[in-house]
């Protein structure tokens, strides 16, 4: 009788902080935790705190949504395949305008658009982020555009992104000087030449980021350092621009390297790392180099560009345009996803490092019998 008389008076203390806690705010989990320090149950008073203070964030989140219009406009980069071909279909088809950025405007992708879509819903622009005049010309077209037809710009989404696959050495200065063009470089340009109107229109930046940007992947050193630029920026330009009303998103859509071209081009790159390896480079790689690329083969892009099919990916994107208070991050991960890179944030080393090993799957390097008898 005694120990369930111990057990309700705990379970009632508990309820009676919690409703502290609920009915008091911010005071009352003050007085909480002085009170736990006084009577040595301080980690049980916090962990309540926290369990308490989470609870009432998600309760009073505002969840209210606003409703596309074709008056309110979002401009989206890399819309050649891809996530960038795929969001600015749905954006059109649930009612915004799009101006669609494309690298080449005669594109599987283009094409597919211009079939589809009249120029009152998508407007494509020829888009290299590469070249800083180009960028400068399309936001001056976007100005006037807006202004012509009495438009908002809504959002501008960083979608545009290059990932080349390669051990750090092999990579050429070429190689990576395009990954961070492209990845870093070009949406910082990008977002820097619309801030003016983002102000005016108090619009809100989506940047399309990766897994990449919680943990970066042997084989993938610069992508992973390009999408950790993109996170840490986009965090303090988060703060920067609040005060003007323009919210700063990162969107984490998941893996879809086999419903997009963005591996297309691997072959050729694997042919200039090789064409650029040093004798030394040659024969010290040599076997593992041809194992390690004929293994990436297996990851063939589609025959013809086309839609990417992942509701909830459309789902958490819909969340990020619409939601008038939007989260900081959003981020669609199969269960493969969240169960290995949950082990990659809680291991120690050097079992992160296996998980690692294991996620990736990449041919192991062996030493050669020369290496074996030096």
């Amino acid at each position: 009788m005694g120990t369930i008389s111990k057990y309700s008076l705990t379970a009632f203390e508990i309820l009676n902080e919690a409703y502290t806690a609920v009915g008091a705010g911010l005071f009352g989990m003050a007085k909480l935790l002085v009170d736990g320090f006084d009577t040595s149950n301080f980690f049980r008073t916090a962990a309540m705190i926290g369990l308490t203070g989470s609870c009432l964030m998600y309760a009073l989140h505002n969840t209210e949504k606003l409703t596309p219009s074709s008056k309110n406009v979002i401009f989206i980069t890399g819309c050649d395949s891809g996530l960038g071909f795929s969001f600015a279909q749905h954006m059109a088809d649930i009612g915004f305008t799009v101006i669609a950025g494309f690298l080449n405007l005669k594109s599987q992708g283009a094409q597919v658009i211009k079939e589809k879509y009249s120029e009152d819903q998508i407007v494509p622009l020829l888009l290299d982020l590469t070249d800083h005049n180009n960028i400068t010309e399309v936001v001056k077209y976007v100005e006037i555009f807006l202004d012509a037809n009495r438009y908002n710009l809504y959002a501008v989404v960083n979608n545009a992104a290059i990932m080349i696959f390669g051990e750090f050495e092999w990579l050429t200065q070429k190689h990576i000087s395009q990954q961070m063009n492209v990845n870093l470089l070009g949406p910082m340009m990008m977002t820097k030449e619309f801030l003016p109107l983002l102000r005016k229109y108090r619009g809100r930046i989506i940047n399309i980021s990766s897994h990449c940007s919680n943990q970066s992947l042997p084989g993938l050193s610069v992508y992973g350092a390009t999408k950790y630029g993109l996170k840490g920026w986009s965090e303090a330009l988060r703060l920067e621009t609040a005060k003007y009303g323009i919210k700063v998103v990162n969107l984490i859509p998941g893996s879809f390297t086999t419903q997009s071209n963005i591996m297309a081009n691997q072959p050729k790159y694997a042919d200039e790392m090789y064409v650029n390896m040093s004798k030394e480079q040659k024969s010290f790689y040599n076997r593992y180099f041809r194992e390690y690329h004929t293994y990436l083969t297996v990851i063939k892009p589609p025959s013809e560009v086309r839609k990417v099919q992942d509701p909830k990916l459309y789902e958490l994107f819909e969340e990020a345009l619409l939601n008038v208070s939007p989260r900081i991050v959003y981020k669609n991960e199969p269960w493969r996803y969240l169960i290995y890179h949950s082990l990659f944030y809680w291991s120690p080393t050097t079992i992160k490092d296996f998980f690692i090993e294991k996620f990736m799957h990449i041919p192991k390097y062996t030493k050669s019998e020369i290496d074996i008898i030096a």
